[in-house]
């Protein structure tokens, strides 16, 4: 991650170069985020019965930081980093219905993010987005008690967002953002069951298919 980190910067400043003025900027946003694991259906449990849907949704407020650049020609780029972030997601069977799978994970992202902006009234601005990033996710749990572990496997996927906003710029140098965006971090999975199961097989493994809908509120400083 901190590789693909000093890449993105690379890339933003040497597009830079090409402009005249210096529009750097510094973004933090907070945003709220309503994280789904789509498909857990598709996990390996064999020979115990259907599927039955548990705790698929999770909200948390999740922090990121942006270095960015503004061309003055209405569009922008930024690489944004969002911090690690813990979910839980719960799915099991007809057969054990109380023997639950607790898929535990881990996500963390950096994306290289361009925006549109249209100015509608003074100091006003409405903006689209999106954006192309990595996104990496831990997964690990345990089925039924804490003691019936899954390996720990991570996945680094390719990620990306669609969005929209409105922009106030109150003063010269600083904008405040309010936004919404849809990311799709991509599929996961746990390793193999550690645990003995009742068929004295290690043929089980949690999957999902992670994505999330965020509204944020960002401050964006130029200097």
């Amino acid at each position: 991650m901190k590789k693909i980190f000093l890449l993105a910067n690379v890339l933003l400043v040497s597009t830079s170069t090409f402009a005249f003025t210096d529009n750097y900027y510094a973004s933090v946003k907070v945003a709220y985020t309503d994280q789904k694991a789509k498909s857990m259906d598709t996990s390996l449990r064999p020979g115990i019965g259907q599927f039955v849907a548990g705790d698929d949704k999770q909200h948390v407020t999740t922090p990121t930081i942006a270095l960015g650049y503004d061309y003055q020609n209405n569009w922008r780029t930024e690489v944004e980093y969002s911090f690690e972030k813990d979910f839980e997601y719960t799915s099991g069977s007809t057969t054990f219905p109380t023997s639950f799978n607790h898929h535990k994970v881990k996500t963390q992202s950096m994306f290289l993010n361009a925006y549109r902006d249209v100015e509608v009234y003074e100091n006003v601005s409405l903006f689209g987005s999106v954006g192309l990033g990595v996104a990496k996710v831990k997964s690990s749990g345990w089925q039924g008690n804490e003691t019936r572990q899954y390996a720990s496997n991570t996945d680094t996927n390719l990620a990306y967002s669609i969005g929209a906003g409105v922009s106030y710029n109150p003063i010269q140098q600083v904008n405040v953002d309010l936004g919404y965006r849809y990311v799709d971090l991509g599929k996961v999975e746990s390793g193999m069951n550690v645990f003995n199961n009742a068929r004295g097989l290690q043929d089980e493994q949690m999957k999902a298919h992670l994505e999330k809908n965020e509204f944020y509120l960002g401050v964006r400083y130029k200097f």
